[in-house]
């Protein structure tokens, strides 16, 4: 009802609005928010933001008051505090699965690449993965930080999958000699060769540039590197090669005497990288046709298969779209809008100044973040997952003549809920849902290394299983208890999460994910996974990153420098698929969607208990039905004190979990 109220007061508020800017602002009353930028349809959280303002209001050199005890965290005094899971998958041992390519003391990898940076070969007598890795042998971590940084390459002989054995015959040395690069993808070509594309400071001026470096013949150790003409004063590349060996590009423009001003611009090489074509800005007020201006920085991702390319970005509202190309990335089609597109609309005063400014909050609206993921299936169509989390703006604000509220200062904040999970996107069914996690958090502990917009879950990887279509997804998470005292950013001393990789595995034709499988031991920091995005025989070929504290150090000068330990992981996860029993309980319908006032869940004849769990778009239980359901198997549930918005309705039983997502509107 206070919702529904509050609605009305801001319906009634925007037919006077000439005359709100002579009142006196309250506190906690609704107000329209003045947005310049279009706003478009999509995911709305049904809560406001009034209460989340405190939050994130911090004070710097505070030390922070450990959960786990009555004392203040002795940062000097390193405790490492395991647990027992819940989790029935995880290792009990605390051995770092798979092969140890080297150490690296860069330890910041890039989310948005990490899906380029292993391939595979198999010709005769070879079969192989090999690797791309960036990373650092100095310790040096300012000016400029860790000058060893650059591409370096492993080799992996895969006669065994299961048994992965490195080359030794090959030194971890930076793949461009003397240059120090950033951010690489891999490129591999039919005949085997390989290379990677980064950025490094440009030949002819101070700005970055792209560079392609390569060897010439499979398992060459010697690389050959030159900067790529067109692709100056760039950052952040892309990059992967398809099915006609045509290699392709994305990267952020940071010229902004070009007009680019952080957009996704777009190249191609037709002979593996020896030529290129003219850039094409993709998006901003310079691409055509016209698409909404891109973030940058990172936030947008290629995939290929056969003659298909698809570039997936994030534009600066936050959305995911995604754009295909059938063509080799001759011709693109128009731009589908996978997630997003909800816009803060309302603000809420939090104090008066008494200067006529005044500290307010906005509504709270789900963000995606940049740790999103996109592969494309044996039948040409895209998958995409997304990490996600509420957002809301706050900050110094006023109020105009038109009665609305401007932000004078604002700081968009992105909270964690122990439910918001990540984002599923099917392009065939053109739908897309929640996705579930084996082990709730318990609040205990500070979540680190998590992008901006990222819940829980970050850096997801997908992968395609080429024999059958299932869908393969690697992430790094966290598992309650495997806390490690550690500094942050802001000098605050707090118990870190230790992150730890999972794996799930969605069979094709099924509705849900299966319960993920924890990866990696306690007491290790395992971050950044990247997947090979061809899953063969049930293999999964994965690298990763671990150390023994939590963060990164080269985001956070209050944190030493260590070893991190990159190793590559080969391995056939267990999953057992759903059998017709366990069908019949994820075969339930909601009816109707969206609904107003009432809406049925039919479920069919059942003879197990069924419990019904309804939670908002932020993952909070709102409603819980343990029903023993009759031979009918329909219940009808009450929504009339829902507030419009978007829900999840969740069954589950002896023989499954099943979700799907609802709506309502009035």
């Amino acid at each position: 009802m206070l919702f529904r109220t509050l609605l009305i007061v801001f319906g009634l508020m925007c037919s006077i609005t000439g005359s709100l800017h002579s009142e006196t602002p309250q506190k906690g009353k609704v107000y329209p928010l003045k947005n310049t930028e279009l706003k478009t349809e999509g995911l709305r959280f049904a809560q406001p933001a009034l209460f989340n303002a405190s939050v994130s209001q911090h004070i710097a050199g505070k030390p922070v008051l450990a959960p786990q005890s009555n004392n203040f965290v002795d940062v000097a005094k390193k405790v490492r505090i395991a647990q027992t899971s819940t989790t029935p998958f995880l290792k009990a041992t605390n051995t770092l699965p798979g092969v140890l390519l080297g150490i690296t003391y860069y330890d910041l990898q890039s989310n948005g690449s990490m899906p380029h940076r292993i391939s595979y070969f198999e010709e005769g007598n070879d079969k192989a993965a090999q690797v791309i890795w960036m990373g650092a042998l100095d310790m040096e971590r300012f000016t400029p930080p860790h000058p060893t940084r650059g591409s370096y390459y492993a080799l992996i002989d895969m006669s065994d999958p299961l048994k992965p054995e490195k080359y030794t015959d090959i030194k971890w040395d930076r793949i461009e000699g003397s240059i120090r690069s950033g951010f690489p993808s891999i490129i591999q070509y039919k005949d085997g060769t390989v290379g990677s594309i980064a950025h490094v400071i440009s030949s002819g001026s101070s700005a970055s540039a792209m560079r392609i470096t390569k060897n010439t013949s499979f398992g060459d150790a010697v690389f050959k590197s030159k900067q790529i003409p067109g692709a100056d004063s760039s950052l952040w590349g892309h990059a992967t090669v398809d099915g006609d060996d045509i290699t392709h590009l994305v990267f952020t423009s940071d010229t902004s005497s070009k007009n680019f001003s952080e957009q996704v611009v777009y190249m191609r090489s037709t002979d593996k990288g020896d030529t290129w074509s003219d850039p094409t800005i993709m998006t901003g007020p310079l691409s055509d046709p016209q698409l909404p201006t891109g973030r940058g920085a990172n936030s947008y991702q290629l995939a290929t298969r056969g003659s298909n390319v698809v570039l997936a970005y994030q534009d600066t509202t936050f959305n995911l779209r995604i754009l295909k190309s059938e063509d080799n990335g001759e011709t693109w089609s128009q731009p589908i809008n996978v997630f997003g597109g909800s816009r803060h609309e309302v603000t809420y005063i939090v104090e008066d100044y008494g200067d006529g400014t005044f500290r307010a909050t906005t509504d709270t609206i789900p963000i995606c973040g940049p740790s999103f993921d996109i592969v494309i299936d044996a039948d040409g169509y895209v998958h995409g997952m997304a990490s996600t989390a509420p957002s809301w703006n706050i900050g110094t604000a006023k109020m105009n003549d038109d009665g609305q509220i401007e932000f004078l200062d604002d700081t968009t904040y992105a909270s964690i809920y122990t439910r918001v999970r990540g984002v599923y996107f099917n392009e065939q069914d053109n739908t897309y849902g929640l996705t579930t996690m084996a082990e709730d958090w318990n609040g205990d502990g500070t979540v680190v290394t998590r992008p901006f917009g990222s819940g829980l879950c970050r850096h997801f990887k997908l992968g395609v299983d080429d024999e059958d279509n299932s869908l393969y997804m690697v992430y790094t998470g966290i598992k309650n208890g495997d806390v490690f005292e550690t500094i942050l950013a802001d000098n605050n001393a707090a118990f870190g999460l230790q992150g730890h990789i999972y794996v799930s595995k969605k069979f094709n034709g099924s509705e849900t994910w299966e319960p993920e499988i924890d990866l990696t031991p306690t007491e290790y920091d395992c971050q950044f996974p990247s997947m090979y995005q061809r899953v063969k025989d049930g293999v999964i070929m994965m690298a990763y990153q671990a150390d023994r504290t939590p963060g990164v150090s080269i985001q956070n000068a209050n944190q030493d420098v260590e070893e991190n330990f990159v190793h590559f992981h080969s391995f056939k996860p267990t999953f057992v698929s759903i059998n017709e029993e366990q069908q019949s309980v994820s075969e339930f319908s909601l009816s109707p969607n969206p609904a107003q006032d009432i809406m049925t869940i039919s479920f069919g004849m059942q003879t197990e208990k069924i419990s019904v769990t309804i939670s908002d778009a932020l993952g909070q239980t709102i409603a819980t039905m343990p029903i023993e359901f009759g031979k009918d198997g329909i219940v009808n549930v009450s929504t009339a004190s829902f507030p419009v918005g978007s829900y999840f309705c969740t069954v589950r039983s002896a023989k499954g979990i099943s979700t799907k997502m609802f709506s309502i509107v009035r």
